[in-house]
């Protein structure tokens, strides 16, 4: 499963924490409850995910798409590209969306969980809830942010190779 997955089931499982120590609702409501934060986070995603693209892969991302229309010459090299190459940036925009979702899920639970914590446990939870916001960062943020780079940095390649063949 992808940072994405995790991400998305990451803050569902904290939303679902907050909502059970904090007794505000029964377990059955709770769980359901739960799951907004984490339906909202992907629907913001996928809203937002071109803009995404541009803020964390911006420089790979352009890098890559100057090569392509170096190598096609024209402006819409999408659409006159061979089918497999419209495969392989279909697939970059998919795993976007769940590398979007593992970065931005890892940064707010990185906010979000020392402070509860704090609040819910005390010094305890808050030492813990720091360890926990750093495990968030490295396990999820920082991974699919490199992930997401190497992605749109090897986005071009399809195209080389394609029109080096011809």
């Amino acid at each position: 499963m992808a940072n994405g997955g995790w991400g998305a089931i990451a803050v569902y499982l904290y939303s679902y924490a907050v909502i059970h120590f904090q007794n505000l609702t029964t377990p059955r409501a709770g769980m359901v409850i739960a799951a907004a934060p984490a339906l909202l986070l992907m629907f913001l995603v996928y809203r937002f995910n071109h803009k995404l693209n541009d803020f964390w892969a911006g420089g790979k991302l352009k890098e890559s798409t100057e090569t392509i229309q170096r190598i096609t010459g024209e402006n819409d090299s999408y659409h006159s590209a061979s089918q497999a190459v419209q495969t392989t940036v279909d697939e970059f925009d998919e795993k976007a969306f769940g590398h979007h979702v593992g970065i931005l899920s890892g940064l707010t639970l990185a906010v979000l969980l020392p402070s509860s914590a704090f609040l819910t446990f005390g010094y305890v939870g808050l030492f813990s809830g720091l360890f926990g916001a750093v495990l968030a960062v490295w396990g999820l943020s920082v991974q699919s942010f490199r992930e997401l780079n190497r992605l749109a940095s090897n986005l071009s390649v399809p195209y080389e190779e394609n029109y080096e063949n011809q």
